[in-house]
């Protein structure tokens, strides 16, 4: 009798114990992730209202005729979620495009790449691409010039299922605006500049989003753009205002932002997912792994917030930004938790970002040079 009570004691001691335990580490872990989200606040505003700054929306008219007139040029610009195997039977054949891209992306690129000087004519198959492309080329060209530009769908709410454009066919897309540019320009057409202004538009649509994937091509865009402005006879004194516009390094910054809240808001809907749903094993399961990813979950941001205070405070330059990705690590591995393999590209993308800023500056320097010739 009274080992089965000294026994029934000790295990109401031990469930105890851990229930104390199991209290006060998820009491600790949820004021380390308040802590965290109080010191996101106080630098960049509260976490909520990056959503706020991006409001959901469909994908508009603008966005929707130049997806129509693209498919003619053997452009797919919808996004991949929107294709479907039944639209296959209507799409033009790309057979021509399959052939014409390389050349005509190649041609493009060294033409943007040369320091001075008009550009060269194109190869003849890609001449007789855009002179065949004619009637699409002016339509895309219109409806970027006259406006409203375009705007596809933005849902942060969905998380990482959020839509996103086809970042691929945009590149596409802008090359070829770039390209008829180009070959205007070597043409001394008066026009080639309505074409790269139509482009710089484009890519503008890009700009303004919040994820990495959209501000890499926009860059890698944006300096194609730059370089065939530093080439093709423009008005100079516009594309300088236009340049104003730009801000590669904040714009990455704000996506490492939304990355930060993606990762951060996802985290706590799993956790609240798992303690709702399920057996009760499985729930108390959980509950007492919900302390642990707590922990990381605030590591992680404070990890995105010291990388993001520390970008932010280097000079324009052209690193390889392994500093920034060492940095986030170490911030990491200061809480015991293994850095995210994703962190190596994203620190690669702020040199990316120092590079367009630099660009910038030279073609601004480019361009104020020329309105001072006589």
């Amino acid at each position: 009798m009274r080992i089965g009570r000294t026994i029934g004691f000790f295990v109401l001691a031990v469930v105890g114990a851990a229930l104390v335990w199991l209290g006060a580490g998820s009491l600790k872990a949820a004021q380390r992730e308040r802590a965290a989200e109080a010191a996101w606040a106080e630098s960049f505003g509260p976490l909520g209202d990056l959503a706020a700054k991006f409001p959901a929306h469909p994908t508009n008219d603008a966005a929707r005729a130049l997806e129509e007139s693209a498919r003619s040029l053997g452009i797919e610009l919808r996004p991949r979620g929107e294709q479907n195997n039944e639209d296959e039977s209507s799409r033009p054949k790309k057979t021509e495009w399959d052939v014409v891209r390389a050349p005509l992306e190649g041609w493009v690129d060294a033409q943007a790449a040369k320091a001075e000087g008009l550009p060269e004519a194109p190869s003849a198959p890609v001449a007789a691409y855009l002179a065949a492309h004619v009637p699409p080329l002016d339509a895309i060209e219109k409806t970027l010039l006259v406006g409203p530009a375009p705007d596809w769908a933005t849902d942060l709410g969905k998380l990482y299922a959020a839509p996103v454009p086809n970042v691929s066919a945009q590149m596409q897309l802008a090359r070829v605006l770039v390209g008829r540019a180009e070959a205007r320009a070597a043409a001394k057409n008066a026009r080639a500049e309505e074409s790269l202004r139509a482009a710089f538009t484009l890519t503008g649509a890009l700009r303004g989003r919040p994820e990495v994937a959209s501000q890499l091509v926009s860059i890698a865009a944006t300096r194609l753009e730059l370089g065939a402005v530093r080439r093709i006879p423009v008005d100079a004194a516009a594309w300088r205002e236009r340049l104003k516009t730009l801000d590669p390094r904040g714009a990455m910054l704000a996506t490492w932002k939304r990355e930060a809240w993606v990762n951060h808001e996802a985290a706590k809907r799993l956790r609240a997912a798992k303690r709702r749903s399920g057996p009760l094993s499985g729930r108390l399961a959980a509950l007492v792994g919900a302390w642990r990813e707590r922990v990381e979950s605030a590591a992680y941001l404070e990890a995105w917030k010291t990388i993001i205070d520390a970008a932010a405070k280097t000079p324009v330059a052209d690193t390889d930004g392994r500093l920034l990705g060492e940095t986030f690590q170490k911030a990491l591995a200061g809480n015991g938790v293994s850095a995210s393999p994703a962190i190596k590209n994203l620190a690669d993308s702020w040199r990316r970002a120092n590079v367009l800023a630099l660009e910038i500056r030279k073609t601004d320097e480019e361009l104020a040079a020329r309105a001072s010739k006589p």
